[in-house]
């Protein structure tokens, strides 16, 4: 393009110019005498109730799982329509619609299984209707709308889950609770930016603050606007869903499966989807108090996770088992609960309430500086309320210890799903990383959970040694984890000597512990590969020129670990 076509447009003649300049002259004469001037009385605040109110046009459309998603769907919104007129359209997805008509016979007609209205604050009813889709084929894409049979909503896409194990993807958020209709669109938004193909959405509660309040219903629906129509919801309340009982919204906006543990109080709070090889199972730890209800629902709890044909299993409720916040503290579900999270060998549990960042596990479960085996606990936060951190005092009290924290931020987590790794990534609103960590998991149900890699956390002293202090006869067997599946390592014994050692109690060798020490008195003892899970195991009886009264240490080096193990003392 020449220089000539970049120079703004000019005016192109002199009737042009004079209507630029009275334009002009408008704009000042306005500036000046206007109504609109500085200093003028600011408009009043649209109503609440005239932003949310209903009317015939379809809205609040959101996707819930049924018990058999590869075959089935419902969907509910909002409308004024009656009963006996609220209806759906569905076809499998074509390529055009408008002036392209469906094929006769493609499009599908269901009336709406429920109608419920909700009494509001804001002087009007806000009336539900369900459908269910069924007859489904699994892994397509379908195309649909609701409405009346006169005012109808735009068409909408889904598809369905596979009948068995297919990778997908989800998103995960803590509260939105606050500030529904400013900061949490945006966070929202974003994590449906980076993962437009998720198959599901996990809320862990209080997704708004005041549980009967038809505005911040609303703004909650208008924060994700389209996305809540064509991805599966799956929601637990937390305390701020609850006033004087459960919201009376909660029930007719989301028809969740009646699968539960069987107790009325707990009908569509505390509900199982298996979702395409992962068992989500939604629990209502605002029962703490009920000491029935908490029975019932751990006892449920057990018999999912015993009987589970599925690889991966994710658990969300809303108080967390560590608490990162304050001097909160869950003791009720953290007796209850995760014992059974650790047994049965749970993958994620997914929680809120405390307006903050933390993710752990137990202390038992550690292997090595960037590797565990257990649980994964993680409290998120996706509304602009901000609590502070308690310096995780409720985690290292309890047994268990926190791996990642932040506060002051809004987050958005990202699940992806393959047949043998869970990879999960938190990010804040604007997009930027904050954590991760990938779940590798084989066909026995063994795991290891390794962090994201970092120049930190890929040197120093990480092996494991079976002991510490041997003869010149011993054998030592040697473990380390973090690997690639595949990943070769070199295996070398080498002699450390007394300053190396003084300088390892006071911290001194640094995060390159070992790295250029001693190669001119190491011993290369053999290679290993590491298994599916990246653990490496090696052992070997110690070489004939080890000296009695020094001290050695056993080196792993590869392509991405370089590490050494404590200091081993060999006998005078």
């Amino acid at each position: 393009m020449s220089d000539v076509l970049r120079k703004p447009w000019p005016l192109g003649s002199r009737q042009t110019r004079l209507l630029a300049i009275g334009a002009g002259a408008l704009l000042v004469s306005g500036l000046a005498f206007g109504p609109t001037a500085f200093g003028a009385a600011a408009p009043p605040k649209y109503p609440a109730a005239e932003i949310h109110k209903p009317s015939p046009m379809p809205d609040r459309i959101i996707l819930t799982p049924t018990t058999t998603p590869s075959t089935s769907q419902k969907v509910t919104w909002r409308a004024e329509a009656a009963a006996e007129t609220a209806q759906a359209e569905i076809l499998e997805a074509p390529r055009a619609l408008g002036e392209v008509a469906p094929a006769a016979g493609a499009v599908r007609n269901v009336p709406a299984a429920s109608t419920t209205p909700v009494n509001t604050t804001l002087g009007y009813a806000s009336t539900y209707h369900t459908v269910e889709f069924s007859g489904l084929k699994p892994a397509t894409r379908y195309t649909y709308r609701v409405g009346d049979g006169a005012n109808w909503s735009e068409w909408i896409d889904f598809t369905t889950a596979a009948a068995d194990f297919q990778p997908f993807s989800f998103i995960y958020y803590g509260d939105a609770q606050n500030y529904i209709d400013s900061a949490v669109p945006r966070v929202f938004r974003q994590a449906f930016a980076e993962r437009p193909q998720a198959k599901v959405i996990v809320n862990a509660g209080d997704l708004i603050d005041s549980a009967n309040s038809e505005e911040q219903w609303g703004q909650w629906y208008k924060a994700a606007g389209f996305i809540d129509g064509q991805v599966n919801n799956i929601s637990i309340p937390g305390n701020h869903e609850y006033s004087n009982g459960l919201s009376t919204f909660w029930r007719p906006q989301f028809p969740y499966p009646d699968n539960g543990p069987g107790n009325a109080e707990l009908k569509q709070t505390s509900y199982y989807v298996d979702y395409q090889g992962v068992r989500f199972i939604g629990l209502d730890s605002n029962v703490q108090s009920n000491a029935t209800l908490m029975a019932a629902q751990t006892a449920w709890l057990e018999g999912l996770l015993k009987d589970n044909p599925n690889k991966w299993t994710v658990v969300t409720f809303h108080h967390p088992v560590y608490s990162t916040t304050g001097t909160r503290n869950n003791p009720v579900v953290r007796a209850q609960w995760g014992p059974l999270f650790e047994k049965y060998g749970v993958d994620l549990v997914l929680q809120g309430h405390d307006h903050s960042y933390g993710r752990g596990n137990t202390q038992a479960a550690r292997k090595s500086a960037s590797v565990h085996n257990g649980v994964v606990y993680v409290v998120s936060v996706s509304g602009g309320k901000m609590y502070e951190l308690n310096g995780g005092v409720n985690w290292t009290g309890n047994g268990a210890e926190v791996r990642s924290s932040m506060q002051d931020t809004q987050l958005y987590q990202l699940i992806d799903v393959e047949s043998g790794t869970l990879r999960f990534e938190a990010r804040y609103a604007n997009g930027e990383h904050h954590d991760g960590f990938l779940v590798r998991k084989n066909a026995k149900g063994e795991r290891t959970v390794n962090e994201i890699r970092t120049p930190e956390n890929t040197v120093g002293d990480q092996v494991i040694v079976d002991k510490t202090t041997v003869s010149t006869r011993d054998s030592l067997k040697v473990s380390a984890f973090g690997y690639d599946p595949g990943e070769t390592a070199k295996v070398y014994l080498r002699e450390v000597d007394e300053e190396d050692v003084r300088a390892d109690a006071r911290g001194g060798r640094g995060h390159d512990h070992g790295h250029d020490h001693g190669k001119d008195r190491a011993i290369e003892l053999g290679s290993r590969r590491a298994d599916e899970l990246g653990r490496l195991e090696y052992s070997f009886r110690l070489p004939g020129n080890v000296r009695r009264g020094n001290t050695y240490e056993v080196y792993v080096e590869s392509a991405n670990l370089k590490i050494t193990s404590p200091v081993i003392t060999v006998e005078k």
